[in-house]
């Protein structure tokens, strides 16, 4: 019979070993989601990775109304002004929409501070917002907006119009000073798009995919964004950056899912 005999040393190792151990587990694991939802865990793997270090954070802050009067139309704001470490990434979606993203953002040579946008809901369901930071860990925020629901699966505006295409990626936007004594520029634009999300019968998904927010001097990018079939028709978009160069107005570029390319300046 072989018997194994460990010195104090080895024992205290191997304690160690074992404390370190659980330690890594327990922050492997996702923190209990306060609203209960059955998509937690699900969207954490599927849109920050599995094994992500995730944490809510009270620093990431969503603005919506408690009810959706227009399921088609749902303002949500996410304020990130309070933010502490540099942002990385941020990612949104909606628990129980049938796509569940809504928008991810990479600030690039700007800070991002402030994003809003109109989206679709299905039904009564929470919203998130991850932030990643400089090193690696997701900050969530969380709220709840009841719904009568169904607007994912309602047809646009545009589907009734015959001359749609007429004023398909017609922009209108200013660039604004941010409220309060935040330094920096509002960005604020609307683009006419159906925004089809492809749940309604013979209208195949026509959304708009891709936006970037360029310095209109030099062309650098400032920040980008990837769209799913989740945010609403003829979408407004709100940003508020803290940049470089704001005297020299900026470039908004677009593209969306049938190649479609759209481009204004503002500003400078």
């Amino acid at each position: 019979m072989l018997r194994i005999r460990l010195g104090k040393t080895g024992w205290r190792n191997g304690l160690l070993g074992m404390a370190c151990l659980v330690a890594m587990a327990a922050n492997a694991a996702p923190p209990d989601d306060p609203y209960r939802s059955p998509m937690w865990r699900y969207n954490l793997d599927r849109y920050l990775g599995e094994g992500a270090v995730v944490r809510h954070s009270d620093q990431v802050v969503l603005k919506v109304p408690h009810f959706a009067e227009d399921a088609t139309q749902v303002p949500l704001t996410v304020d990130l002004s309070g933010f502490e470490p540099a942002i990385e990434e941020i990612v949104t979606w909606v628990d129980l929409n049938p796509v569940p993203h809504l928008f991810s953002v990479r600030p690039e040579a700007a800070e991002v501070r402030v994003i809003a946008l109109n989206f679709r809901i299905q039904q009564a369901s929470t919203l998130r917002a991850a932030v990643r930071d400089d090193e690696g860990n997701w900050h969530i925020g969380s709220a709840h907006v009841e719904a009568a629901g169904g607007g994912c699966t309602a047809p646009s505006a545009a589907a009734s119009n015959p001359d749609w295409s007429a004023s398909i990626g017609q922009i209108r936007g200013a660039l604004f000073s941010p409220l309060g004594e935040q330094a920096g520029t509002r960005v604020k634009l609307q683009i006419m798009h159906p925004m089809d999300s492809g749940m309604v019968g013979n209208i195949p998904r026509f959304n708009i995919e891709n936006l970037e927010l360029r310095n209109a001097a030099s062309q650098v990018r400032l920040a980008s964004m990837t769209l799913s079939e989740s945010a609403s028709e003829n979408p407004l978009f709100v940003f508020d950056l803290e940049h470089e160069g704001k005297e020299d107005g900026i470039t908004l570029w677009m593209r969306d899912n049938g190649g479609n390319v759209f481009e204004s300046r503002l500003g400078g």
